[in-house]
């Protein structure tokens, strides 16, 4: 819970690859029965926790986002889980999602590709470097 509070927070996006990692790995303990303790009240097995997780966090971004259509949100949760052992498509994922929390908000969502941007311009950058190394 407290994970998606900072991931759909604005001034934490610079962390979004980070966030995706933890978020995903949770993800990840519940869906192959890594935790084997009952999460919800009901639930007796690691598929039970899975289905808990699911509506819980449904449910959390229904409240959260009450803009967003019971379709968006169940394509969302299903994504965590689908995606949860391939990191850079999570990550995707997550930001699509972001993407259409701002965009009904009006926020500017350029600030979800600072990380990329980065990287791009540190390989540029790496890149410039070697080619002027290997003039003489």
């Amino acid at each position: 819970q407290h994970i998606f509070s900072v991931v759909t927070d604005t001034s934490h996006t610079a962390g979004l690859t980070m966030h995706a990692t933890i978020l995903a790995y949770m993800f990840s303990m519940v869906e192959v029965g890594k935790i084997s303790v009952p999460l919800g009240p009901g639930a007796t097995s690691a598929e039970d926790n899975v289905l808990y997780i699911q509506e819980f966090v449904a449910n959390l971004l229904r409240q959260a986002f009450p803009h967003l259509t019971d379709g968006q949100i169940k394509i969302t949760v299903q994504g965590l889980f689908n995606l949860d052992q391939d990191i850079n498509a999570f990550k995707e994922h997550l930001r699509d999602f972001l993407v259409q929390i701002r965009e009904y908000t009006g926020e500017d969502d350029s600030d979800l590709f600072l990380e990329e941007r980065e990287q791009a311009l540190r390989q540029a950058q790496e890149e410039k470097r070697r080619v002027q190394m290997a003039v003489p």
